[in-house]
């Protein structure tokens, strides 16, 4: 595990098996409001959170301003949704380009073939440097994780 935490493991988990998360950002409209949009979830091969978004869509005009952002994912199934494992992942984003944007685009269409078409359109992947992530394993189960144990520094 590389002296890798058990709690930032199951956070690279949550991200790796993700599908959907839900990105907030800081709102251009009304100014300053956080502003939480549903998107689809990858991730680099360092274990860097990845959203796939639209030049279009309120929440990338919002990061392209200030790209601190806040993505939650939660695993799937359970019949209690407040029982079941999340990480709120803080930290900044960047715009993938050149190779790590094909390697990333690779892994992303795997999970995603459905999204395909959409990279014809104006959407775009983007990563997420975590700063700090909350990881909550269920009931009383809570501890912040480093955003340097998230990823692999080697790879990144």
């Amino acid at each position: 595990m590389s002296g890798r935490s058990e709690r930032a493991e199951a956070v690279r988990n949550l991200v790796k098996r993700a599908r959907h998360g839900l990105l907030s950002t800081a709102g251009l409209e009304p100014a300053g409001f956080p502003y939480g949009s549903l998107v689809q979830v990858g991730a680099t091969k360092a274990g860097e959170p990845v959203i796939f978004v639209s030049g279009l869509a309120q929440h990338t005009k919002n990061l392209k301003k200030d790209p601190r952002v806040c993505l939650l994912v939660q695993a799937a199934g359970g019949s209690d949704p407040m029982q079941t494992a999340r990480a709120s992942i803080i930290g900044t984003v960047r715009l993938l380009e050149g190779e790590l944007e094909a390697e990333t685009r690779d892994s992303f269409l795997a999970t995603h073939p459905e999204a395909a078409s959409f990279f014809e359109l104006d959407f775009a992947l983007w990563a997420i440097k975590p700063e700090e992530a909350r990881y909550v394993g269920g009931f009383g189960a809570a501890a912040w994780v480093s955003g340097s144990e998230l990823v692999d520094a080697a790879v990144a």
